[in-house]
């Protein structure tokens, strides 16, 4: 029997998909996986951050629920997925992780088990260097999935009312440049990211989500057991709002 109900995919606009993720949060019984695409494009900024609008900006500007930095958007180059856990879960079992990091690490490790598993080599943790950047793909966390000096996975968090929203974004390839001189001209720095055509690979993103779900649900199983081993990281400190 499934432990995760995942959603169908949805393609829509920002503000619409940031609702359902905040919706989530507040509400969630059960743990809810999705996979979902942003049409038209849009810029996602953390909960608490600052950023200068300008003019005729080529997208939309939306606010996540979560922390973090500023995230590039769109259908043609970037995907986004989000998974939400309702009280105590996945800290079911009697040596899991009672706090919010522990759902952050189950979900970065179903990624990171999964990409392995489809053939994809990931760099070490402090491979690819954090920097201080108003955007999310400059540089990367404990938690985010890296290979060949690239980031290809950022992830966020929330808690609220015992329930968790662990989401986040996995970028297949550099955005248009009439997309990235719109975020340069709103940050003032360079655009940083190629994603994971920049690591050299080529893979679906109904491939990677699907691998994903199956480590999920693996990792899930094992903290309901009491388990922390078996390569799914448990609760950390670092990492806790990336983004």
């Amino acid at each position: 029997m499934s432990t995760v109900k995942v959603l169908p995919d949805l393609r829509a606009g920002g503000g619409a998909q940031m609702a359902l993720d905040a919706g989530l949060l507040e509400t969630t019984a059960e743990v809810i996986a999705r996979r979902y695409t942003w049409a038209p494009p849009a810029l996602s900024i953390g909960r608490f951050q600052e950023v200068r609008l300008v003019p005729g900006l080529p997208f939309a500007v939306v606010r996540r629920p979560t922390g973090g930095r500023a995230v590039l958007h769109g259908e043609a180059f970037e995907w986004s997925f989000a998974v939400a856990f309702p009280p105590g879960v996945p800290a079911t079992g009697p040596r899991a992780p009672v706090d919010v990091d522990g759902a952050y690490g189950l979900v970065a490790g179903a990624f990171a088990a999964a990409l392995k598993d489809l053939g994809l080599t990931l760099d070490g943790h402090g491979e690819v260097p954090y920097q201080r950047s108003a955007l999310c793909f400059a540089g990367a966390l404990r938690y985010d999935i890296c290979s060949h000096g690239q980031k290809v996975v950022a992830i966020a968090q929330a808690k609220r009312g015992g329930r968790t929203l662990v989401h986040g974004s996995f970028l297949m390839q550099r955005p248009p440049d009439e997309l990235t001189r719109a975020v340069e001209a709103m940050v003032g720095e360079p655009w940083e990211g190629e994603g994971l055509t920049g690591a050299g690979v080529l893979l679906a993103p109904e491939t990677i989500w699907s691998a994903t779900l199956r480590k999920l649900e693996t990792g899930l199983r094992r903290f309901a057991a009491g388990r922390e081993d078996g390569g799914v990281p448990g609760a950390a400190g670092e990492g806790r709002s990336d983004g």
